[in-house]
């Protein structure tokens, strides 16, 4: 991966690194808003519990101080004492009129006597607990309770609230039913979170809902022991169970939009909050409150909130991914200036120039660019001047060491003539053999003169599509009778190549030369290996010593290097050979120029491509020349290739 990011254009690698730091700073905002998010709503909710508990507590106490103010007040009418009176004496048991679903009286004994049950079966017996309520101060003071008991005929016995009073003369008792004050308005329950009232029956819990909500959630309490046995079962903490019901079918609302809704899910808190102060704990029936406060509200918000977050932060990605697209835009268009110029440099254009107008380093950059280009400019042709000087020099300086050996033998035919000419036998033999010394010097003047013209001015290359495979097969036969007269073994591997934008006499005339004197190198005789292929073209990139030998062998999409090997078998070339092969006036032949691979090397330079030679005394010689599909398949006027000489020793 890491490698893929270093391969990327600089633009890219900038534009990455924008949204990449982007999305990581995304993930943590979210992840933080996320979680404080959620840890609001929990601290809201644990707070909602709390109030809630409170609430309740509060408005059953209340609930009980006012039972507790109307049994006072029942007890001191003087109606109530006289029914009890005539009750107790055997007469009509004449009930006042009161609130109460229970209400009871007795006399000073704890004998009941009146009841607003006409089923009431106590009736004429002590009751029990207050027997000796005389001596309990709680009980004139007014001692509250809850009780099952029956409040209508038929009905299950109710969890009923009493408050019970003493008097000099006996008992009153005032209660009232608990489901009923809990369903009432009095408690003023949010309609979204179902309550419950726990009690036991056939020892087993009783869940009855007191709201709505809760009839349609009668299944909570399985999902409750589900999870309670699951919680236990790992160790966990069972006070408030978090309950979800997506197995459940929800019930449709008008109220919610139906993208909005959520699986219901409920925190279970389980909380004894109708306890008081007269409470006697171990006559007590088993009763508790379930209230199971619902997220939906929790969930909608924090989804709504997630979406303005998300939301902010995909505009905030579309505006950082634009900007970062213009920044590295405008970074790297400078760069790719300079890129494109030092290609055009590289390419021999030296006088290209950078239209760069950035401030800055850049600026201050492209500016050193376009001076180094026309000092580069200046001294490539200050160098081409000196050079091509030291050229003629040298080429003149041959020319007239070769021209002065033949002037000689025509210098003395010329006077052998001017003195015979008065004999004419002597005349007559001497003519023929003159005139043909003569003849044969001049022509050999004659053609130094055409190879150092040629080497001079060789023509702009005439560029065809050319295949180096054919350039070998024409090569060969004109040179395959030599080849056989010096029994040397000529073996052809020729690849499957592409065509070349080459000048096919130019390139007959460079290959044959190679060829002559690689047959020349065998007298006596040998193997002449002619071989071309195509290899692709590498990237050998050096950005670090980790990635060296991952990234130096990575092949780009670059196209093929063509070359083209000659080997021999021969004699091989001393270093001296080596460093001078190239040199127009070099030569170890006895009537050779020293212009045939000075021609070489210039047609292959013409033509753009690298010619390099391998050579071992006593074991043979290897030339192969290269160029680059790409870039000199259709070009007119390729830029030039250094030209270089393996195990050649350093000046």
């Amino acid at each position: 991966m890491f490698y893929w990011l270093s391969s990327l254009r600089l633009q890219n690698k900038i534009f990455f690194t924008y949204g990449f730091v982007f999305l990581i700073m995304f993930a943590i905002i979210f992840g933080i808003a996320s979680l404080l998010i959620d840890r609001t709503f929990s601290e809201q909710l644990d707070k909602d519990v709390e109030e809630r508990k409170t609430t309740i507590s509060n408005l059953y106490r209340l609930f009980v101080e006012s039972i507790r103010n109307q049994v006072q007040t029942t007890g001191e009418d003087r109606g109530v004492f006289n029914a009890m009176r005539t009750a107790e004496r055997g007469g009509i048991r004449d009930i006042p009129t009161t609130d109460f679903d229970v209400f009871e009286c007795g006399n000073d004994e704890g004998i009941l006597v009146l009841s607003n049950r006409i089923d009431e079966k106590h009736i004429g017996y002590k009751i029990h607990e207050i027997a000796h309520a005389e001596t309990d101060e709680t009980f004139k003071q007014g001692k509250g309770t809850i009780r099952e008991r029956v409040i209508n005929l038929g009905e299950e016995p109710q969890l009923v609230v009493e408050v019970t009073q003493w008097w000099d003369w006996g008992f009153v008792t005032g209660g009232r039913s608990l489901q009923k004050w809990l369903e009432g308005e009095s408690l003023s329950q949010p309609a979204e979170h179902p309550i419950f009232l726990v009690r036991k029956k056939d020892e087993q819990e009783e869940w009855i809902p007191l709201n709505n909500i809760a009839g349609n959630r009668l299944e909570l309490k399985d999902k409750w022991e589900q999870q309670m046995t699951v919680y236990t079962a790992a160790g966990k903490p069972v006070e408030d169970l978090v309950v979800s019901l997506e197995d459940i079918p929800q019930q449709p609302s008008t109220e919610v939009p139906e993208k909005d809704r959520h699986s219901p899910t409920y925190t279970v808190v389980r909380t004894d909050i109708l306890s008081t102060p007269f409470f006697e704990r171990k006559q007590l029936p088993f009763v508790e409150l379930i209230i199971a406060y619902s997220h939906d509200d929790r969930i909608l918000w924090q989804d709504r909130m997630r979406m303005i977050i998300l939301l902010s932060v995909g505009a905030g990605a579309f505006l950082v991914y634009i900007s970062s697209y213009l920044v590295s835009r405008r970074i790297t268009r400078p760069i790719a200036q300079l890129q494109k110029g030092v290609s055009e440099i590289g390419a021999g254009n030296l006088t290209y120039q950078l239209d760069v107008r950035s401030k800055g380093e850049v600026g201050e950059l492209a500016e050193g660019f376009n001076k180094m280009a026309q000092a580069l400019m200046r001294s490539l042709e200050e160098h081409r001047t000196a050079e091509r000087i030291a050229v003629w020099r040298d080429v003149a300086r041959q020319l007239a060491h070769e021209v002065k050996n033949p002037l000689f033998p025509i210098r003395l035919s010329v006077e052998n003539l001017q003195a015979a000419k008065d004999k004419t036998e002597v005349f007559d033999s001497i003519f023929q053999e003159c005139t043909d010394t003569i003849i044969e010097e001049v022509d050999r003047i004659r053609g130094l003169i055409d190879e150092f013209h040629q080497y001079a001015r060789l023509p702009v290359p005439d560029r065809q599509p050319v295949n180096l495979n054919d350039i070998v097969e024409v090569v060969l036969k004109l040179y395959i009778k030599l080849s056989q007269t010096q029994k040397i073994t000529v073996e052809k591997q020729l690849g499957d190549l592409p065509h070349l934008s080459l000048d096919r006499e130019q390139m007959e005339r460079s290959v044959g030369n190679i060829v002559k004197n690689a047959i020349e190198a065998m007298p006596d005789g040998g193997t002449l290996t002619l071989r071309t292929y195509a290899t692709p073209i590498s990237d050998k990139n050096v950005s670090s010593n980790t990635d060296e030998q991952n990234q130096s062998n990575t092949i780009s999409n670059k196209g093929r290097y063509i070359s083209l090997e000659v080997q021999d078998t021969g004699h091989g070339m001393s270093e001296e050979t080596q460093k001078n092969l190239f040199t127009p006036d070099y030569t170890t032949k006895p009537y050779g120029t020293g212009l045939g691979m000075a021609i070489v090397r210039r047609i292959i330079t013409v033509h753009g491509g690298e010619i390099v030679v391998e050579s071992e005394l006593k074991v043979g010689t290897k030339i192969c020349i290269t160029f680059d599909e790409i870039s000199y398949l259709n070009d007119t006027q390729p830029a030039l290739i250094p030209l270089v000489t393996k195990s050649t020793p350093q000046e």
